[in-house]
């Protein structure tokens, strides 16, 4: 479902929002002031990527948040933003993977290109943890009362994840390092999302021990 729901908001919403974000920037500023301002003029398009995405994402986390309110735990925010996010980036996953079998890659390209035969196999596996751990956190948020907030911040993560193209368009990444940039935040966020998962609430522990001892 959030494939499908991310898939038709990028189509209909993302990318005509986009193209009307260029067409203003070109009427305002002229393309050769766009290019040479790329880092600033690039945010718009950037940040809007990450809240068109995240927002569909969590569309279906949403809908079941309003039909079970009450045992919609923190924890379980959690696992429902982390399918969410898994239907969409392991969808976007086969479908890169896909195209680059389908652009005759075989193995023998790793013996004349090393690692960067690779690197769209490696995006793809961080980019997809990316999207699970972002959206388990949205989740959480989400059942925190805390949904816009968090919302906010996960279409940030997006944001800065996407940057990175323009990192790589104005030179300075090159493409191992952008994909070393992508996993790094992957690896932060999935921390981050794991040790939600796994602290302790408040007032357990020693807390609880010592109610017991006493």
């Amino acid at each position: 479902m959030s494939a499908i729901l991310t898939w038709t908001a990028i189509a209909f919403i993302q990318i005509p929002l986009q193209s009307w974000i260029g067409q203003a920037l070109s009427y305002f500023w002229g393309q050769f002031t766009i290019l040479r301002w790329l880092l600033l003029s690039g945010i718009p398009s950037i940040l809007l990527s990450g809240l068109v995405q995240e927002g569909a994402k969590l569309v279906p986390v949403v809908f079941y948040w309003l039909r079970n309110n009450r045992n919609f735990t923190p924890k379980f925010g959690l696992i429902a933003g982390a399918v969410s996010g898994a239907g969409f980036g392991v969808f976007e996953a086969i479908w890169v993977h896909n195209t680059i079998f389908a652009s005759d890659w075989t193995w023998s390209a790793i013996e004349t290109s090393s690692f960067l035969a690779l690197l769209g196999f490696w995006e793809r596996f961080f980019s997809a943890a990316f999207h699970i751990a972002v959206s388990a956190i949205a989740g959480y948020g989400l059942a925190k009362q805390q949904g816009w907030q968090f919302y906010l911040i996960a279409s940030l993560l997006h944001g800065a994840t996407n940057y990175s193209v323009i990192l790589l368009q104005k030179g300075l990444l090159t493409s191992i390092q952008v994909e070393i940039y992508i996993a790094v935040l992957a690896i932060t966020i999935t921390s981050v999302a794991l040790w939600l998962r796994w602290r302790k609430p408040r007032g357990s522990g020693q807390d609880s021990q010592s109610l017991e001892d006493n």
